[in-house]
C-alpha cells in the first residue's frame, strides 16, 4: 500500500511539472482589450475586462499566442505580424496591438507557393508578383490581410529571412502557412524538422479574427524524412482546432489556410474527417495550395475549397502552372455580409479569367475549340456561338492545357533536354469544349461566374 501511493504521489508531482502558471495582457495604447483569445497550442485562457490573462502553460510549449481581435494588428514590420511569443524562460507575455481598420467589410491576398530556392527565383518573386499584389492592395477599403499558403523556400530555409524583408512591400500584414518545403530535409520527425520555420515564422497552428469572421491557419504537412512527408493533421492539431472552436461565434465565417488540398491526390487526408466533423454545421473556406495548380470543390453545402495556382508557375520556369493557370493569386472580399472571389493572374487584369485555343490536328478532340477556365465551379456558365448562333453549353473535358505544353516545352527544348515528370503538363477538369461545324468561320465563347461577371472572346476558324 506504501509503495502505491508513492507512485501516486510521483505522478502527480510529474503532471503538476508539465505546466506552469503565465500571466499576461493584450493592449491597444491605453485600451485594455477584453476577450481576446491566447494559447499556448495546447490549452486555452480569454482576456477579463482589464485584459488579463492566466493560464497554467505547458512545460513544452513552444509559443504562446493569441488570437489577434477584429480592428486589431500586431506590429508586422518583420514581415510575420508579432502575435506571438516564444515560451522559453519566460512566465509573463504582454501583448501590444494596433488599432486598423474596423467594420464587417474586409480583403484577403491568399498566394500560393513562391518556392524559391535560388537568389534568380526569389528576384522573380519580388518583382512582377509582388508589385501586382501591392498594386492589388492598395485599390481595398477597408480591413486587409495576405495569407501565403506555404512552400515559401524550397527546401533553403534561409530564404525565409528574405521573404520577410520582401513581402513588408505589398503594404498589408502576411500571415504564413508551413508547406512542406519550408521543412528542413535532413532533420527526422515532424516537430525537428519544422523547428527552424518555427523560429523564423512563429507558431504552425494559429489563428486571427478580421471583420465578424476568423482565419485558423494549420500545418497539414506531417514531415518524415528525406524530402517524404504524410499528408494530413495531426491528433494535436485536431484537440487543439476541438479546443478553439467552442471560443469562436457559431456565426463566423471560418477561413482554414493550409497547405495542401483536402482530398489529396484523390486520398483522405490523415485525420481529414475528424476536422470536417469538428466544422460540421458552420460556414467554412479552405485555402490551399502546393498542387501548382488552380481548382475550386463544393465539400458540402457548408463547406468550399480554394486550390490556389502557384504564384511561381512551374517552379520559375514559366508563366503558367501545369494545369494552364495563369502565375497569380486568389482575392477573396466580404463587404456587406457578402462573400465573393477572384483569382487574379499576375501578367493580366482581374477579368482576364480564360484562354482559348483551338486543338491541332494530333490532339484527341482535333480542330475542336477549347477554353481553359481556370477559376470555374459548378456555378458558373461556359457557352457558346456559331457564326452568332447560340449553341448552348460547350462540354467540361479534362485536358492538358495546349498552352502551358507549349511554353514548357520550349523552356527545355533550349536546355536540351525532355521535360521533367514533376513539371510535365497536367490535364485539369477546368477545361471546356466545342466541336464547330465544318463551315462555321466564328466561334464565340460566353462565360458568366457565379458572381454575375460576365466574359466573353471569338475565334476566327
Amino acid at each position: 500500500m506504501k509503495r502505491f501511493f508513492i507512485i501516486v504521489l510521483l505522478l502527480a508531482f510529474c503532471l503538476v511539472s508539465e505546466a506552469r502558471k503565465v500571466r499576461g495582457s493584450v493592449k491597444c495604447d491605453s485600451e485594455r482589450l477584453e476577450g481576446v483569445i491566447v494559447t499556448d497550442g495546447y490549452g486555452f485562457a480569454v482576456t477579463d475586462r482589464k485584459g488579463r490573462f492566466v493560464f497554467d502553460m505547458r512545460d513544452d510549449a513552444e509559443f504562446v499566442h493569441i488570437v489577434t481581435p477584429s480592428g486589431y494588428v500586431a506590429d508586422w514590420s518583420s514581415g510575420v505580424p508579432a502575435f506571438y511569443m516564444p515560451a522559453s524562460g519566460r512566465t509573463r507575455f504582454d501583448f501590444k496591438l494596433r488599432r486598423t481598420a474596423s467594420g464587417d467589410d474586409y480583403h484577403i491576398i491568399a498566394v500560393s507557393d513562391p518556392q524559391t530556392h535560388t537568389d534568380a527565383h526569389f528576384a522573380k518573386f519580388a518583382g512582377e508578383p509582388v508589385a501586382d499584389m501591392a498594386k492589388t492592395a492598395g485599390e481595398f477599403d477597408g480591413a486587409a490581410v495576405g495569407l501565403v499558403l506555404g512552400d515559401i523556400s524550397w527546401d533553403r530555409i534561409e530564404i525565409l529571412d528574405m521573404y520577410r524583408k520582401e513581402i513588408v512591400r505589398v503594404g498589408i500584414p502576411f500571415y504564413p502557412v508551413v508547406g512542406n518545403h519550408d521543412n528542413q530535409a535532413s532533420l527526422q520527425g515532424d516537430s525537428a524538422a519544422s523547428a527552424a520555420y518555427r523560429s523564423k515564422m512563429g507558431p504552425e497552428n494559429y489563428a486571427f479574427c478580421i471583420g465578424k469572421d476568423v482565419v485558423i491557419v494549420l500545418d497539414n504537412i506531417i514531415y518524415g524524412t528525406n524530402f517524404k512527408c504524410t499528408i494530413g493533421y495531426t491528433d494535436e492539431v485536431i484537440r487543439w482546432v476541438e479546443n478553439l472552436l467552442p471560443l469562436l461565434p457559431t456565426d463566423a465565417c471560418l477561413y482554414v489556410a493550409q497547405h495542401s488540398p483536402l482530398n489529396h491526390e484523390g486520398n483522405g487526408l490523415v485525420n481529414e474527417d475528424a476536422l470536417l466533423a469538428l466544422l460540421r454545421g458552420r460556414n467554412v473556406n479552405f485555402l490551399s495550395g502546393h498542387t501548382h495548380e488552380n481548382g475550386n470543390a463544393v465539400i458540402s453545402p457548408d463547406i468550399f475549397s480554394h486550390n490556389v495556382a502557384a504564384i511561381c508557375g512551374a517552379w520559375w520556369d514559366t508563366r503558367h502552372c501545369k494545369d494552364g493557370t495563369p502565375r497569380g493569386y486568389k482575392v477573396l472580399s466580404k463587404a456587406d455580409g457578402f462573400l465573393s472571389w477572384f483569382y487574379k493572374p499576375v501578367e493580366y487584369s482581374r477579368d482576364h479569367i480564360a484562354e482559348a485555343s483551338i486543338l491541332g490536328p494530333d490532339s484527341e478532340y482535333p480542330g475542336a475549340v477549347v477554353v481553359n477556365v481556370w477559376d470555374w465551379d459548378p456555378q458558373w456558365k461556359v457557352e457558346w456561338s456559331e457564326d452568332g448562333v447560340f449553341a448552348g453549353a460547350m462540354k467540361q473535358v479534362n485536358l492538358v492545357s495546349p498552352v502551358f505544353a507549349s511554353e514548357i516545352k520550349a523552356v527545355y527544348d533550349a536546355y536540351g533536354k525532355a521535360v521533367p515528370r514533376w513539371k510535365s503538363p497536367k490535364p485539369s477538369p477546368h477545361n471546356f469544349m466545342a466541336v464547330p461545324s465544318p463551315s462555321v468561320r466564328t466561334v464565340t465563347i460566353s462565360i458568366e461566374t457565379r458572381f454575375g461577371q460576365k466574359w466573353t472572346t471569338s475565334i476566327a476558324l
